[in-house]
């Protein structure tokens, strides 16, 4: 079948909503996580140091960890009343981290830099020796047999946004849903439309901010048939976001989950039968060897977080609750947007202008009438994002029988001019409007798009050279950004109390690391 592009019903912008429009677009809430490897500064080699004292504990800490590798930090924002703020902060703490590195570089490119001929020298993140985290060690060690480690080395940004209730009230009332139902199951519903949708426009998304067309020759999960070599680099021409294509999180076991977006209970449901159905590989791959643990259990996914979506609706869990058990339990808390590749031009990851764009992307996506999706929708979606990922700029990609994906998104982006306006009225600025402005001269040809950029830039520098440049000149720049004495003086008791909090985690131990495994992998 033919994907459809979504649209969005005249009543939510006629003159006498769209005042109400840009009051209930006030209550968004923003925040972001940002990945990046640490490397040597002069040959762009992944460190194989640990994560520095100086930052804290990678278990504990509420703003600077680590992801998959050690090597991969991760920077994670508190909550800001608009994507503005949630940069600034992000820009600080990319200063504060970058002051302790030393020799070392945070790499700007998501895919990764000059890796080491064995995987084994990809070295998996530690988080002391309490139970939990052994057992996030252990997860990593799992992913590592499953996917391989080189996965664990590719990077993006996460960028997490919600809405008001006030928001979904609003528009359910518009939508002419009945009065008496409560705010959890409007909201619910709502966040679970805008998932819909934004599956439906994924492709877009990509084409305007995928950044990801080359890799490195040391990334060796490559087909090399599907790449124009140029020295060390490999090039997918006409290739958007490789992060998010097939040499990403991909596989069989995954593929075969079939997570059902249309209302919650049906993606909790079919999320946690994926946690424990057993699946005949990792069966074959064993539960342990000598060193113990080679994987958490041997089902489709580990635990929820395995699975690779491109957005996931989230809620902070407390201590020791699973992903699906918080959303069971209160329901939808934010969205999740993992389909963002680092801008390597932007040194904080992504810009303010991007941020922008994804905020009225999703705030489309959360407007616009969401039918269900059929198998033959989701099949088509799954189709239309990998011929994006690919060779989402060649001419010859096509969205449907009418128009190339740049066609389409233009035709998509036609009827936003009172949505960027609403937001530019709500955050009082003219950045969602100028986003849009801008996001149309890219894809009418007037501007390139930024996966454009790179590729002109890997095949005159190479791929490693090109992140260097970047790495060394964020550092330089990240010089610039002088905390206030009140918030360097917070960021350092940050990591003291970090590195208490996990000593004291691990203090707290009891029964076996086994029985622990156990009861966190089969909690109701």
């Amino acid at each position: 079948m033919q994907l459809k592009l979504p649209t969005i019903s005249p009543h939510f912008f006629q003159e006498s909503e769209l005042a109400f429009l840009s009051q209930h677009l006030t209550g968004m809430r923003f925040g972001l996580e940002k990945e990046g490897l640490r490397i040597n500064r002069n040959t762009g080699k992944l460190a194989q140091t640990p994560h520095p004292e100086a930052l804290g504990s990678a278990l504990t800490h509420p703003h600077i960890t680590t992801d998959y590798s050690e090597a991969l930090l991760e920077f994670v924002t508190g909550t800001h009343g608009s994507p503005r703020a949630a940069i600034q902060e992000l820009e600080e703490l990319h200063a504060f981290a970058s002051s302790v590195l030393g020799n070392e570089r945070i790499w700007p490119l998501s895919m990764p830099c000059l890796l080491p001929e064995s995987d084994s020298h990809i070295p998996l993140a530690y988080y002391g020796e309490s139970h939990i985290g052994r057992l996030k060690t252990v997860y990593r060690r799992g992913l590592g047999f499953r996917y391989g480690r080189q996965m664990q080395t590719i990077a993006g940004v996460h960028f997490n946004l919600s809405y008001s209730d006030e928001f979904w009230c609003w528009k359910a009332a518009l939508d002419g849903h009945r009065d008496g139902v409560d705010s959890r199951s409007i909201r619910d519903a709502g966040y679970f439309q805008t998932i819909r949708n934004f599956r439906r426009i994924q492709w877009l998304i990509m084409l305007l901010t995928g950044s990801s067309p080359s890799v490195d020759e040391s990334f060796r999960l490559i087909a090399t048939d599907r790449f124009k070599v140029s020295g060390r680099t490999h090039l997918a021409e006409g290739a958007t976001s490789l992060r998010m294509s097939d040499l990403g999180y991909q596989s069989a076991a995954q593929e075969s989950i079939n997570i059902d977006f249309n209302q919650l209970n049906t993606y909790c449901d079919t999320l946690s039968k994926a946690v424990h159905h057993p699946w005949p590989t990792y069966e074959g791959l064993g539960l342990r060897d000598d060193r113990g643990f080679k994987q958490l259990n041997t089902a489709v996914l580990q635990i929820e977080n395995e699975y690779y979506s491109s957005i996931r609706p989230k809620r902070i869990q407390q201590q020791g609750e699973r992903p699906v058990r918080a959303l069971i339990n209160r329901g939808v808390e934010y969205l999740e947007v993992r389909a963002i590749d680092l801008n390597p031009f932007a040194r904080n990851g992504i810009s303010e202008h991007e941020a922008s764009l994804i905020t009225l992307l999703m705030t489309a996506s959360a407007l616009a009438d969401s039918p269900l999706n059929s198998p033959e929708e989701c099949i088509a979606i799954d189709g239309i994002n990998a011929r994006a990922s690919w060779a989402g700029r060649r001419p010859d990609q096509r969205f449907d029988d009418r128009s190339t994906f740049k066609q389409a998104g233009l035709e998509f982006l036609g009827s936003l001019d009172p949505l960027a306006a609403a937001l530019n009225t709500a955050f009082q600025t003219e950045s969602f409007g100028n986003a849009l402005h801008d996001a149309r001269l890219r894809l009418d040809g007037t501007c390139p798009l930024l996966s454009d950029e790179i590729e002109q830039a890997v095949l005159k520098d190479g791929h490693i050279e090109l992140g260097l440049t970047q790495a060394n000149q964020h550092y330089e720049s990240w010089k610039t950004v002088t905390p206030t004495a009140d918030k360097l003086a917070t960021m350092q008791r940050e990591a003291r109390d970090s590195l208490a909090a996990e000593a004291e985690i691990a203090a707290s131990n009891e029964g076996s690391f086994d029985s622990f495994v156990d009861a966190y992998i089969n909690q109701p």
